[in-house]
C-alpha cells in the first residue's frame, strides 16, 4: 500500500509541473499576442492609382524587433500572399531606403520611415508598377 501511494504522489507532481508548463506556454503566447507589434513586424497596403488598379504599396512597421530582414520578409510574405500568379502574371520591386541603418526602429509610437518599400501588381498595370518603380529591377512571378 506504501507503494502505491507513492506512485500516486508522483504522479500527482508530475501533472502538476506539466499542468504549470502548458501555463506558462499559454500565458507567453497570449502576451505576445497582446504585444504583437513588439515581436513582429506588421505589413502596411496602400492601393496606388485608380480603384480598379491592382497596384499596391506595402511597408511594413513593427517595435524594436523589426528590423530591415524582418521588414524586407514581411513585405515578400505580404506580395505571395495577396496576389494569386496562377490568374495572372505578378511584377514587383523593393526600394531599400539606405538612410536607414539595420536596426531603426525606436521604442515608442514614433516608428520612423520604413527600411524598404515594394511596389507589386498584376501586369494589366505594369506601366504604372514601372514608372513607380524607376530605377529599380522589376521582379515577375
Amino acid at each position: 500500500m506504501a507503494r502505491r501511494k507513492a506512485q500516486i504522489n508522483s504522479l500527482f507532481r508530475c501533472t502538476v509541473v506539466c499542468l504549470m508548463l502548458i501555463a506558462a506556454v499559454e500565458y507567453f503566447k497570449y502576451a505576445t499576442r497582446i504585444h504583437y507589434e513588439w515581436f513582429h513586424c506588421t505589413p502596411m497596403v496602400e492601393p496606388i492609382g485608380t480603384s480598379d488598379s491592382s497596384v499596391v504599396m506595402v511597408s511594413s512597421r513593427g517595435g524594436p524587433s523589426c528590423d530591415k530582414r524582418g521588414e524586407f520578409k514581411t513585405i515578400v510574405k505580404r506580395i505571395s500572399r495577396d496576389f494569386e500568379p496562377n490568374l495572372e502574371h505578378l511584377s514587383f520591386c523593393i526600394k531599400e531606403n539606405d538612410e536607414l541603418p539595420a536596426v531603426h526602429y525606436p521604442i515608442g509610437e514614433n516608428k520612423g520611415a520604413p527600411g524598404y518599400i515594394a511596389y507589386a501588381g498584376y501586369d494589366r498595370d505594369l506601366e504604372l508598377v514601372k514608372e513607380l518603380c524607376a530605377d529599380t529591377p522589376i521582379y515577375h512571378f
